[in-house]
């Protein structure tokens, strides 16, 4: 008689509970990550999403170590697929170790897509323990950004497609499933995303020849309706998939006549929206310069912005993007080519072949089971999907999260149907292996309950951060805007929360100034040096968390630079090492250039100022701070009947530069000509009608003029396009009540805008007059 082994049949019951509770949490992950977030503008959108992902992906994988140690046997796919992923995985931490900064290359702030971190989390979707069976789609605009949601409709309408072609279902599943593709096909519509309908529309292709190809019922040899082959039995005919063939068609439709249509929708419910990403030639170009000194593993997982910053192309100056630190590239799969090296792109490279060659072998084999088939097709065409928009876009969490997940659910069925080969591994009987195994799995729960506690410490502390923020922008509170940093900072230290202390406390500094201006107490000058040695150590805390940020280094130059006119030794020396430092990091910026002349202004070299503000308008000729610097710079050297000469002589060479006008305008409106400054002025709006801050002098200017209704005309356009401005808004109230512009107004407002360190009104950034971006816009 054959023994029987009840103490396995209770380890394989006890086990199959714990899966069954993992593949809930995963259908639960599938259902809410597309639809979750937290109401509450403190709490970050991204990064809870990212925490639901993680948490739910450590806890679902620490059930699966948990049933491991109670069976004693694991199964692991050892497909050169799933090998393929694991070394990408490795790849990015080693990579991530060899970068400038670890920190931010593996874990980053723990919500961004390309992170050591994530890339792992997902890749935790691959396996077969972790993989359940059918996706449900949610109607839902909490995906991410706009694109993304078109990017969600596109899987949702494709997913539909495949399930009305390929299972037979029920009236009312069929009606369900009907009217989902209905839903998706109208959102990828409003959504218009071009990129969705040219890949939808391939696969549509595809598919219709796949199905009229290799459908059993559609054998043909050539004959006509009627006709009867050699045994004198009638031929079948063809069956044309229609479904198929209408979603064909109506993204051949979008691909030609998409915008006239597009915009047509986006007009009536009043859409606009643009994505800036840098263009092919741009991200191959950051790539290869990249290469050129890190070959192999490349800056580091999360790095690109760094890189963008050293080799950004030069047109980008011109437009509106100049002072945007890109984080990816065209894609995110083309982004980790300079992040994560030669190394990283030939691992990925591996990894799509395997992913084709295992795809289109298994939907192009005989299957007995028809839903196996189905799953098996969906998952493999889904995935696909997914990852093209890894390729062409950068995809947000929940988007490269469900691209995971779809690629774990095709790899399972593969091995469900024992097309993808596993091994297993039992350490039940042999004590060596057993010790060795459990030691492991151990360490791996430990692992995941450390990782999933880190992941909530930050988020906490990113959570306590925020409400920081939002306390200083709403309240003004200086104070319990520090408590929450300071306790965010405690909880989990980042660059950014010592950053923002520190210009809390330069704040603090400036007010205290301020205040006590004639009353210099032994006691203010005590309270400020600790105000000073606070400040320097936030920004000193913030350099050493994160050296390769050049935002760190202007924070600790503005420390020093805040006491360079009180003659204190070493300030200026140390103010510019530190701005030199970030201009190393971010050369080609023309801010720090100007920052570095605003730092000659403030120890009184008036020359060096004028080099600086100089190099800064060699990068971006139409940066209008560097002119009004420029004009205050050649007031304040007492010049400016010359300096006016030399303008009007330019403006002559140049009758179409808006910026050289509005360097006019100020100078003469410095020089009392209101007349005259009107005149330039003028002509800057002409040229650029959305210059603001030639508008706003163009204002005051009419009003000195007494041409108090085209003063209120100008205000009247700066309050719609600005309409959080106060200063705007004061000026607009005492024009129309017949007083004086800036009657009523509070510090930091005065009487004198035009000798402000800065401008009035932020501008969005002015047109260059020839300038092409380098860059994609997707609308």
């Amino acid at each position: 008689m054959a023994d029987i082994d009840f103490g396995t049949s209770e380890r394989v019951e006890r086990r199959r509970g714990l899966e069954k509770i993992g593949s809930f949490f995963l259908l639960a992950l599938a259902f809410l990550l597309p639809v979750f977030f937290v109401p509450a503008l403190s709490f970050p959108f991204q990064f809870s999403k990212a925490l639901l992902l993680s948490i739910l992906v450590l806890v679902i994988f620490s059930l699966w170590v948990v049933a491991r140690l109670k069976d004693g046997e694991f199964v692991i796919p050892s497909s050169p697929l799933f090998i393929s992923l694991g070394v990408i995985v490795g790849l990015f931490i080693l990579s991530g170790l060899s970068s400038g900064s670890a920190t931010l290359s593996l874990l980053g702030q723990g919500f961004e897509v390309g992170t050591a971190l994530n890339l792992l989390i997902v890749s935790l979707l691959g396996p077969d323990f972790l993989s359940v069976g059918i996706f449900t789609e949610t109607v839902s605009n909490t995906i991410g950004k706009w694109n993304d949601l078109g990017v969600f409709f596109g899987v949702s309408a494709l997913l539909s497609l495949v399930t009305i072609e390929f299972l037979s279902l029920g009236r009312l599943f069929k009606i369900l499933v009907y009217l989902s593709m209905l839903i998706s096909l109208f959102f990828l519509a409003i959504v218009n995303f071009s990129t969705v309908w040219f890949v939808l529309g391939l696969f549509s292709l595809i598919f219709l020849v796949y199905l009229i190809s290799f459908s059993p019922t559609n054998a043909l040899a050539g004959t006509t309706e009627g006709e009867a082959d050699v045994s004198g039995a009638p031929r079948q005919l063809r069956r044309i998939p229609v479904p198929s063939l209408i979603m064909l068609l109506i993204s051949v439709i979008f691909i030609m006549a998409g915008n006239t249509i597009g915009g047509e929708i986006s007009s009536a419910l009043k859409i606009s929206q643009i994505e800036a990403r840098p263009s092919w030639g741009a991200t191959f170009n950051v790539a290869r310069q990249t290469l050129i000194k890190d070959p192999l593993l490349g800056a580091g997982p999360n790095e690109f912005a760094g890189e963008w910053l050293k080799y950004k192309p030069d047109g980008i100056n011109g437009t509106v993007f100049w002072n945007t630190d890109f984080s990816y590239g065209v894609g995110l799969i083309p982004t980790f080519l300079a992040t994560t090296g030669i190394l990283g792109v030939m691992a990925w490279i591996a990894f799509f072949l395997l992913f084709l060659y295992s795809g289109f072998k298994a939907i192009l084999s005989t299957l007995s089971d028809k839903f196996s088939q189905y799953l098996i097709t969906s998952s493999f065409l889904v995935s696909l999907f997914l990852w093209i928009f890894s390729v062409f876009y950068i995809p947000s969490i929940t988007i490269f999260a469900l691209t995971f997940l779809f690629t774990g659910l095709f790899i399972a069925s593969l091995t469900a149907e024992r097309m993808s080969p596993t091994k297993s591994i039992s350490f039940v009987r042999d004590p060596r292996a057993g010790f060795i195994s459990v030691l492991l799995l151990i360490l791996l729960l430990i692992g995941s309950v450390t990782l999933g506690y880190t992941l909530v410490q930050k988020y906490v502390a990113s959570v306590l951060f925020q409400k920081g923020v939002i306390s200083f922008n709403t309240e003004g509170s200086l104070d319990k805007a520090e408590g929450l940093i300071v306790r965010a900072a405690k909880m989990s230290p980042m660059d950014i929360h010592f950053r923002f202390l520190t210009e809390l406390t330069l704040m603090r500094m400036n007010t205290l100034l301020t205040d006590t201006k004639s009353t210099a107490t032994d006691a203010v000058k005590t309270e400020f040096q600790n105000l000073l040695g606070i400040a320097l150590g936030n920004a000193r805390q913030a350099v050493a968390l994160n050296p390769q940020s050049y935002e760190n280094f202007l924070a600790l130059g503005r420390v020093y630079e805040a006491v360079v006119p009180l003659n204190i030794d070493g300030a200026y020396e140390s103010s510019k090492a530190s701005y030199d430092q970030a201009l190393s990091l971010n050369p080609k910026s023309p801010a720090i250039l100007l920052t570095l002349a605003r730092l000659e202004v403030a120890k009184g070299d008036m020359v060096k100022a004028k080099e600086q503000i100089a190099l800064a308008l060699q990068q971006k000729n139409n940066y209008t701070e560097a002119i009004f610097l420029l004009s205050q710079v050649q007031v304040e050297e007492g010049n400016i009947k010359a300096a006016i000469s030399s303008v009007e002589a330019a403006a002559t060479i140049a009758p179409d530069d808006s910026s050289i006008f509005f360097q006019l305008g100020l100078l003469r409106f410095n020089d009392k000509d209101y007349k005259g400054a009107a005149g330039a002025l003028e002509r800057a709006v002409a040229l650029n009608a959305a210059y603001a801050n030639a508008k706003y002098f163009l204002g005051l200017s009419y009003e000195k003029l007494g041409s108090k209704a085209e003063a209120i005309k100008q205000f009247t356009d700066l309050a719609t396009t600005n309409p959080d401005n106060k200063e705007i808004a004061l000026i607009l109230s005492n024009l129309k009540a017949g007083r004086d512009p800036f009657s009523d107004a509070a510090p930091p407002v005065d009487n004198k805008p035009e000798k402000r360190s800065t401008l009035p009104v932020k501008e969005k950034g002015a047109k260059a007059p020839t300038a092409v971006a380098p860059l994609d816009e997707t609308e």
